[in-house]
Order: C-alpha cells, then sequence, then structure tokens
C-alpha cells in the first residue's frame, strides 16, 4: 500500500494522510514506456517532493514537469520556493531536465508553454 506517511507538506489547512491506495506500478525514474505520444521517459525530479518525476516525450520534444516547476504570466518560471521543501535539489533536477531537447513544457500550475532545453537552462543556472 502507497499514501501510508505524513504528508511532507501537511499543514493545518492540508490533511496530513491520504486513503492509502494499492499501486500497481510505481515509477521512480529511469522507466521507458509505450504511449500513443511514442516513447516516455520518467525523469527523476525531486525537490518539490521526494520521489517526484516528470515525464520526457522525446519524440515530440515535450516535457510534462508535473510539480518540478511552474509557469507564471505565461513563461516557464522554474520551481517555487514556497512550495518547495528543498530548493537545491530541485534545482539540480531542473539540470537534468535541460540535458533533453525540450521544445514545450507542461506544468501542473500553469499549464503549456513554448519554452524548452534553454529556459530550463537559465532556471537551473539561477535565472
Amino acid at each position: 500500500m502507497e499514501g501510508d506517511e505524513e504528508l511532507v507538506k501537511s499543514s493545518e489547512e492540508r490533511p496530513t494522510a491520504i486513503e492509502p491506495a494499492t499501486v500497481d506500478v510505481r515509477l521512480t525514474g529511469g522507466e521507458t514506456f509505450a504511449t500513443a505520444a511514442g516513447p516516455t521517459e520518467v525523469v527523476p525530479t525531486p525537490g518539490h517532493s521526494p520521489g517526484h518525476v516528470s515525464a520526457y516525450f522525446p519524440g515530440a520534444e515535450l516535457l510534462v514537469s508535473a510539480d518540478a516547476l511552474t509557469v507564471a504570466d505565461g513563461e516557464l518560471a522554474g520551481v517555487s520556493p514556497e512550495m518547495t521543501p528543498d530548493l537545491d535539489t530541485a534545482l539540480e533536477s531542473v539540470a537534468v531536465l535541460a540535458d533533453r531537447d525540450v521544445a514545450e513544457t507542461v506544468c501542473f500550475h500553469g499549464g503549456h508553454v513554448e519554452a524548452g532545453t534553454e529556459r530550463l537552462e537559465e532556471i537551473a543556472g539561477g535565472e
């Protein structure tokens, strides 16, 4: 079962645990699997949370960064310091993402932007 540990970012406003669930496949990074969009690489991107992963679609030069990055005012804005317990590790994760040929990025907070490798390098280098 997964979900039986206290959440990393618990607070009075947020519950401290979630209902445990059975996990069929644990993605930790390094896995590649087939999708309708072509092969997808799971990239470990800790920092926002332990065990955080992003998905890279090399055939489409598309990165689904999940919570590893944000979009603000239509621009790829990088990590959110107030929502990232380990900022140094998060920036290291951005550097790992910058090693890929990315043209477009989808973030869970902010959506889709036409920004990729060059902007990732800027963010990883401290903007």
